[in-house]
C-alpha cells in the first residue's frame, strides 16, 4: 500500500498541528494526576467528594461534546470548520485551569467546593470547544492511512511532552513554596501553556486541506445512528473506555503511591515521567517503521498486553525503591505507551473514514464529538474511582502536612495504581481482536469522494 504524495503533509504543518496534543494532554493529566492530589493534600477536601467533583464537571459538559461535533461539522465561515473552535477552546481551557488551582483563601466547604466546580466546568468546557474539532482533522487532512499514522505519531511526540510537562510540576510547586502558593504558580504557568500550544494548533487549522460539509441535517438520537452502526468505531471506543478509565486511575493513584507507599520525594515522579517519555518518543519511529510489515491491530493488541504487565509490576514495589528501578520501570512502560497510543489514535480515523466512504458523507466532527464523550467520562472516572477506593480503605487527607496511612489506605493504593489499570488493559484485548477494516482504495478519488477545495 503505497503513499499518494498529493497526500502528503509538510513537516511543519504536521508539527504546528500535533503541539496542540501538549495543550490537550495538558488539561487531561491535571484532571488525573494533579487535581485529586492538590484537592485532597493541600485544600483538605475529603477523597471522594474531590473525585465527584471531578467526575460531576465531565459528566455535565461530556453530552455537549456530540453537538459540538455537529457545530463544527456544519459550521462555514472564512476560517473554515474546525480553526475558530480551537482558537476559542485555547483561551477558555486556559483560564479555567488558572481558576482552579488558585481559589480564593478565604473559600472554605460548600463555597470552596463550588468555586472548584465551576472552574472545573469552565476546563471541560473550553476543551470540547477544542478537542472536538481538533480530532475530527487527521480524517479529512489525507485519505492516506499511513500518512495519517505520520501525522499520529507527531501527536504521540507530543503527548508524551506535555505528560513529561504535567509531571515537573509537583517538583515546581514544592520548589515555589508548595501549598496554595506553589500550586497556584504551577496554575499560571500551566494555563500560558495551554493557551499557546492550543493556539498554535488553531493556526495550523487554517493551513490545512478543507473538505466540504456533507453531514445530513439529522437531529436528536437518529444523528447518532452512523456512529452506533459503525462496527470497527464501537470497538475501538469498547477498548478505549477500558484503556482510559485504566490510565486514568494509575495516573490518579501515581502520587500517593510514590509518597505514601514508596516514600519518594517529588523528584521521583519526574524520574518516572522523564523515563516514560523518553521509551515513548525514541520508539515512535519503530512503531511507525513496523507498522509497515504488522497490522496496526496486532501491534495494538501487542503494546495493551506488554503495558498491562508493567503496570502490574507496582503492585510488587515496596517502600524504599531504588530510584533506578522506577525509572526503569518508566522506560519500559513509556515504550509499550507508544505503541497504544499511536495504533489506537492512528485506527480512529480509518474507522470513521471507512463510514465517509460507504455513504459519501462527511462528519468527522460527528465521530470526533462522540470519541470525546467517551474520553471525557472515561478520564473523570478514574479520580473518582480513585477517590472512592482511598474512602473505602480509610486514606486520611491532610493540609498539606505528611501524615502516616493505615495499613488499609496502603492495600487501597496498591490495587488502584496496579491491580485496576492492569486487568483493565488487559480486558481492552478482547474487542481490539474483532476488529475488521475494509482495504483502502489506491487512487485519491477512490479514496476522498467527498474532498472539496479550500472554503
Amino acid at each position: 500500500m503505497g503513499t499518494d504524495t498529493k497526500q502528503k503533509l509538510s513537516v511543519a504543518l504536521k508539527l504546528a498541528w500535533g503541539v496542540g496534543s501538549v495543550g490537550t494532554v495538558s488539561v487531561l493529566t491535571i484532571t488525573a494526576l494533579l487535581l485529586l492530589f492538590f484537592m485532597t493534600t493541600v485544600l483538605g477536601i475529603e477523597p471522594a467528594l474531590a473525585g465527584g467533583l471531578l467526575f460531576g464537571a465531565k459528566l455535565f459538559d461530556a453530552f455537549a461534546a456530540p453537538i459540538m461535533g455537529g457545530i463544527s461539522d456544519n459550521w462555514k465561515g472564512r476560517w473554515g470548520r474546525r480553526a475558530p473552535f480551537l482558537m476559542a477552546g485555547s483561551a477558555v481551557c486556559a483560564l479555567g485551569v488558572i481558576l482552579v488551582f488558585n481559589p480564593p483563601a478565604a473559600l472554605a466547604g460548600t463555597p470552596l467546593s463550588g468555586w472548584l466546580l465551576m472552574s472545573l466546568v469552565t476546563i471541560a468546557l473550553g476543551y470540547t470547544l477544542f478537542n472536538v474539532p481538533y480530532l475530527a482533522m487527521p480524517a479529512e487532512m489525507t485519505s492516506d492511512r499511513l500518512e495519517r499514522t505520520a501525522i499520529m505519531s507527531w501527536r504521540i511526540g507530543f503527548i508524551s511532552l506535555g505528560g513529561l510537562i504535567i509531571g515537573l510540576m509537583p517538583k515546581l510547586a514544592a520548589t515555589w513554596g508548595g501549598g496554595r502558593g506553589g500550586f497556584g504558580a504551577v496554575g499560571l504557568l500551566l494555563g500560558a501553556i495551554i493557551f499557546a500550544t492550543m493556539l498554535t494548533a488553531g493556526f495550523a487549522a487554517l493551513r490545512t486541506r478543507r473538505v466540504a460539509s456533507t453531514s445530513a441535517s439529522v437531529t436528536g438520537i437518529k444523528r447518532f445512528a452512523p456512529v452506533l452502526a459503525n462496527k470497527p468505531f464501537m470497538l475501538i471506543m469498547t477498548a478505549k473506555i477500558l484503556q482510559l478509565v485504566g490510565i486514568a486511575s494509575l495516573t490518579a493513584s501515581i502520587l500517593f503511591l510514590l509518597k505514601f507507599v514508596l516514600g519518594a520525594d517529588d523528584s521521583a515522579v519526574v524520574y518516572y515521567i522523564s523515563a516514560a517519555t523518553a521509551g515513548t518518543m525514541l520508539t515512535l519511529p519503530l512503531w511507525t517503521r513496523i507498522n509497515s510489515r504488522f497490522s496496526k491491530q496486532t501491534l495494538y493488541i501487542a503494546a495493551c498486553l506488554g503495558y498491562a504487565l508493567m503496570v502490574l509490576s507496582w503492585s510488587l514495589a515496596a517502600r524504599g525503591e531504588p530510584i533506578e528501578i522506577i525509572a526503569l520501570r518508566g522506560l519500559i512502560t513509556g515504550i509499550f505507551t507508544g505503541g497504544v497510543l499511536l495504533m489506537g489514535q492512528s485506527l480512529l480515523p480509518d474507522a470513521i473514514d471507512e463510514d465517509c466512504r460507504k455513504s459519501g458523507v462527511r462528519r468527522e466532527g460527528l465521530y470526533a464529538g462522540a470519541y470525546s464523550l467517551i474520553e471525557k467520562l472515561s478520564s473523570a472516572a478514574g479520580p473518582l474511582i480513585i477517590g472512592i477506593i482511598l474512602s473505602v480503605f480509610k486514606f486520611n487527607p491532610s493540609l498539606g502536612q505528611g501524615v502516616d496511612q493505615p495499613a488499609d489506605a496502603i492495600t487501597g493504593i496498591y490495587f488502584g495504581a496496579s491491580i485496576l489499570p492492569a486487568t483493565l488493559y488487559a480486558l481492552s484485548v478482547i474487542p481490539l481482536w474483532f476488529i475488521k477494516l475494509e482495504t483502502v482504495p489506491t487512487t485519491e478519488a477512490e479514496a476522498d469522494p467527498v474532498a472539496a477545495p479550500a472554503e
